[in-house]
């Protein structure tokens, strides 16, 4: 009877493992999104961009946030957001000003 509860714990801790190494995988393999649009307003720890269909959304942004070029876009620039969903909010993990390269 000992053998067969020890045989059925050493089973069910394998299994609880190996579904937890799979779950953690897939938690840890999420893409990021991508927004382009025109920044309409920055506020600590917020920016706020305007897309191309009129769509407004907030980018929650902070030290691990990295710009490129590194500093703040102003507003009126276009940026391209790389964000993950994080807690009820978008999280801006980068952020890159858009240049326009219109030749005259």
């Amino acid at each position: 009877m000992k053998k067969l509860f020890k045989n059925w714990m050493v089973l069910s801790t394998m299994v609880f493992v190996v579904l937890f190494i799979i779950g953690l995988k897939t938690t840890l393999a999420q893409p990021y999104s991508t927004f382009e649009g025109k920044v309409v307003d920055i506020r600590r720890g917020v920016i706020v961009v305007e897309g191309d269909k009129g769509e407004i959304f907030n980018f929650a942004v902070g030290r691990k946030t990295v710009y490129i070029p590194a500093r703040l876009p102003g507003i009126g620039e276009r940026v391209k957001v790389e964000y993950l969903f994080r807690r009820g909010r978008n999280v801006a993990y980068h952020v890159q000003v858009i240049t326009s390269s219109k030749k005259k």
